[in-house]
This record gives structure tokens, C-alpha cells and sequence, in this order.
């Protein structure tokens, strides 16, 4: 195998997408899969050469709920995008209003601001002009030698067939329904849960999430622009045409059983 080491179990794999519940998802797993832990390094690309008959399982989150998340982070001075941007001179759109969202939203999806997101790898790879943010980060933990196809993509056509041909994913858990989702996982024949199946579902339905993250637009005062969705969406096809996110789904609305975590 080659490339760093991932949260990785001898039968399983997690690929931790930032900000889509992965610090939750990772203590889930240490705490009930019955499985020896070989490696953990958070938001890494997947190895290589991924050893057979490993499950791969994967984050995701709705886009625009991701990128709220992300500015109300980025207001506390917290998180690695934050620190990119404020080492750029962007640091003042971190104003915690939704106007500083929206001028934030619009510099974050502009190709031309590549140089100033993170991971860097986002602008040395050359692909920022046929994907958002977001996408990148999911096609950068899921398909190996991810860096040297992405240099290759030339559309976000070729985007979205390249990571339905490439990637390693059997699983995906989806933030808004991620209770629903790891009890699937847990249910799967070809796992084992410690000290049992049953308690480790048992936990699922007790439990409240964890690391919940402070949201801005928690607060009725912050309106989220009406056109945001439609501008994330544009830029974010991966997400919404193989994860499901064709219409908002997001963890804001009142009537939403999602909660938001880091």
C-alpha cells in the first residue's frame, strides 16, 4: 500500500470528509466495531493501492449546509479553510452577518480564489474551474491517486464520470441521516460490533449527536441568501448528481430531523 495512512480497520476504512459528522463517525467506530484499529490520520487521502476486500466508507453532507457550517467555523477563528483565507488578507468577510456569508459564498466559489482555500492542493491541482470546494474534498479522500487524476479533468462532466469509475466507496452515510445510516452500517452481515450488534444500535438510538457545532444561521436574524443554494449547486456537481443532493437538504430547517456536526 501507498499514501497516508487513513482511519483505517482491517475490514473497514471511514474517509472523513471535513465537516460532514466525521469526528462523530470515527468515535462510533473506535467505541463498537469489533475490528483492530491499523491507522488513523483525519481527512487523508485514501492509500494507493486500497488492500482487497476492505469496506470503504464515506461522509457527506448537503453543500450548502457544509459551506454555512464552514463560515460559522471560520467566525470563530477555527478550522484550516479559516486560516488560508485570513493568511490571503480575506479575513474580514468572517463578519459573522449573512451579507459577509454571501460575499464569503462568492469568493469561496470563484475559481479564481483557488490559491487562497484549503487544502492547497485544491489550486495545484488545476481543477478548480470544473468543481467547487466541496466536491474536491470528497473526490480527493475516495479515489486513489486522486491528485494525479484530478490534474488530468478537464470538465466537471469528466469530473462526475471519473470519480463513478474510480472511486472506492461501498458506503456512504450522509450527515442529515446519519443515526439512520451507521445503523445500516451495523446491520451489515459482514461486520462485527463489540461488545454486541444489538448494543451498538442500542447506542445509536440513545445517544445525542456529538461535537455539535455552533451555526449562525441558527439565529432567525440571519437570512440565508435565496439564490445560494442555486450558486453552490452549480459549482458542487459531484455532490449533487451521484450523493443525492439534487434539492437542498439541510440541517437549518426547522422541520429537518439533520442536526449539524463537525
Amino acid at each position: 500500500m501507498f499514501g497516508a495512512p487513513v482511519h483505517a480497520f482491517h475490514s473497514l476504512a471511514y474517509l472523513d470528509v471535513e465537516k460532514s459528522g466525521s469526528t462523530y463517525v470515527s468515535q462510533f467506530l473506535r467505541d463498537f466495531l469489533d475490528d483492530d484499529e491499523v491507522s488513523f490520520r483525519k481527512h487523508v487521502e485514501v492509500e494507493d493501492r486500497p488492500p482487497a476486500g476492505r469496506l470503504h466508507v464515506v461522509s457527506v453532507r448537503d453543500p450548502l449546509d457544509s459551506y454555512l457550517s464552514l463560515y460559522s467555523y471560520g467566525c470563530q477563528g477555527k478550522g484550516g479553510l479559516s486560516g488560508t483565507m485570513r493568511d490571503a488578507g480575506l479575513g474580514h468577510l468572517y463578519d459573522g452577518t449573512a451579507a459577509g456569508f454571501d460575499r464569503w459564498l462568492d469568493v469561496v466559489l470563484d475559481p479564481a480564489s483557488a490559491d487562497a482555500l484549503n487544502p492547497r492542493s485544491y489550486a495545484r491541482t488545476g481543477v478548480a474551474p470544473h468543481t467547487g470546494l466541496l466536491s474536491f474534498r470528497v473526490a480527493r479522500l475516495t479515489v486513489p491517486r486522486a491528485l494525479r487524476w484530478l490534474r488530468r479533468v478537464g470538465s466537471s462532466e469528466e469530473l462526475v464520470a471519473g470519480y463513478r469509475e474510480l472511486s472506492v466507496v461501498d458506503v456512504v452515510l450522509r450527515n442529515e441521516s446519519m443515526t439512520q445510516d451507521l445503523a445500516a452500517l451495523v446491520r451489515r452481515d459482514d461486520l462485527a460490533w463489540r461488545p454486541s450488534r444489538d448494543a451498538a444500535l442500542a447506542a445509536l438510538a440513545a445517544q445525542a449527536r456529538l461535537n455539535t457545532s455552533s451555526r449562525l444561521d441558527a439565529d432567525a436574524g440571519f437570512a440565508v441568501p435565496a439564490d445560494a443554494w442555486e450558486r453552490v449547486a452549480a459549482r458542487e456537481r459531484l455532490l449533487t448528481e451521484v450523493f443525492g443532493y439534487g434539492a437542498h437538504l439541510t440541517s437549518t430547517s426547522r422541520d429537518s430531523h439533520a442536526t449539524s456536526a463537525a
